[in-house]
């Protein structure tokens, strides 16, 4: 089972680290040591970063959990979505 340090460090894949850079009040530094440092430790301030930027992974990035009926997916869910209807649109 992957941890919230590895949910939080996929999101930041992701997301990318210029565009956290730019939308949040959080250092490069800070992101790349996130990102590539596995010791540090994620703080909350991450955290709540990365769910006022993506609320739709709010539930996967806390607990891992998905729930599609109320808008909660993850990253892997939605890119599988888009296969599906990349698939279909032909």
């Amino acid at each position: 089972m992957e941890s919230i340090d590895d949910r939080v460090r996929a999101l930041v894949d992701k997301a990318g680290l210029d565009e956290l850079v730019k939308k949040t009040e959080i250092s490069g530094t800070r992101w790349r040591t996130v990102r590539y440092d596995k010791r540090t430790r994620i703080s909350t301030q991450e955290v709540e970063a990365l769910t006022l930027l993506y609320p739709s992974y709010a539930l996967w990035l806390a607990s891992g959990a998905i729930a599609p009926e109320s808008g909660q997916t993850s990253p892997e869910y939605d890119e599988a979505n888009r296969n599906l209807t990349d698939q279909h649109a032909g």
